[in-house]
């Protein structure tokens, strides 16, 4: 006899359920939103810049119009090039023994397609192609390098004017080093490190390490010929190279234990081809969710100027968000009062 009222009131939750998702489009509330700027704001360097808010906004996102956060540059992905104020390569090398010198050279270019990577002879004729031709497509790079073994010498490069000439290899630059020794029974182990500064006008300067080079080695030496699954080979056995250790970012390995590579290493070590004024988009940040209660925010800018903030606005329902909606608020920013 328990059971009839269950029944009942389990009848009339579901006619309760359907008839409130018959009226749902009825019940969603339109997206109403307004920004206005504090009455108490100064607007000065170094004094917060606060922003009020009205209406039912679930979701803002705020764009704060300086560097690196402006709503017009959300989907840039390079920079103009005249907006590169530096491309600083620096490039330091160190021999571990002996006392000969000039077997790693160093060569850049903006007109290299880059090595297949996985197809040997294909990279083969190409590295033969460039040696026949005498360079003719790269620069050479004076290496620093020590008389003195242990030591470390360190080159830098504007590749904003490789040559004293104006020259820039910005658009598709590659570093190639060649470590070539003269003689057999002469080669030795090198560290190197090199990075690449890349910095525009107005912003702050991006450090790429060795990794963001993405290197790609191959190994020409005649004695290996035919040797495919050694071509593109690395590690710490005696003719070949290892990546990312402590004390350089490539280590070359010509001796182990005494004993010396036995046949003349000639290997060539490529950047993967790079354009220098890549860039990431513009972000902004997420101020509120549809749980938070948000009404008002503050930013403090650091220099003086006309600032352009935007606000990104939407509303939920059961169906999801509503259309997106972009909200702009100019200003200007003094230098503070000393």
């Amino acid at each position: 006899m328990k059971t009839k009222p269950i029944t009942y009131l389990a009848a009339a939750l579901a006619l309760a359920v359907a008839g409130s998702s018959c009226d749902h489009d009825e019940i969603y509330e339109p997206l109403d939103f307004a920004v206005r700027l504090a009455p108490t704001n100064t607007y000065r360097v170094g004094e917060p810049v606060v922003f009020n808010f009205e209406g039912n906004a679930d979701y803002i996102t705020f764009w704060s119009g300086d560097v690196g956060h402006e709503y017009r540059y959300r989907d840039r992905t390079t920079m103009p090039k005249s907006e590169l104020e530096t491309c600083q390569l620096t490039f330091s090398l160190s021999r571990r023994s002996g006392s000969n010198t000039g077997d790693v050279q160093v060569y850049a270019s903006d007109r290299f397609e880059g090595l297949a990577g996985d197809n040997a002879a294909t990279d083969k004729a190409t590295i033969e192609a460039i040696e026949a031709g005498n360079f003719a497509d790269w620069t050479r790079l004076e290496v620093n390098e020590e008389s003195k073994s242990g030591q470390w010498g360190t080159t830098t490069c504007n590749l904003l004017d490789v040559d004293g000439n104006g020259t820039a290899l910005t658009d598709n630059f590659t570093l190639l080093i060649r470590w070539h020794p003269k003689d057999v029974t002469a080669q030795r182990n090198y560290y190197i490190n090199t990075s690449l500064e890349v910095k525009f006008k107005n912003r702050e300067s991006t450090l790429l390490s060795y990794t963001d080079l993405q290197f790609v080695n191959f190994n020409m030496a005649n004695e290996m010929a035919g040797k495919e699954y050694d071509t593109y080979s690395t590690g710490s056995k005696i003719g070949y190279l290892q990546y990312g250790q402590n004390a350089g970012n490539i280590i070359l390995n010509a001796i182990e234990s005494g004993t010396m590579c036995p046949y003349l290493i000639d290997t060539w070590i490529f950047s993967t081809p790079m354009s220098l004024n890549l860039t990431s988009p513009d972000t902004g940040l997420s101020i509120k969710g549809v749980t938070d209660d948000v009404k008002s925010y503050s930013y403090t800018y650091d220099k003086p100027g006309t600032y352009t903030v935007t606000f990104v606005v939407a509303n939920g329902n059961y169906q999801g968000e509503s259309g997106i909606q972009t909200y702009e608020v100019t200003f200007t920013v003094i230098d503070p009062i000393e």
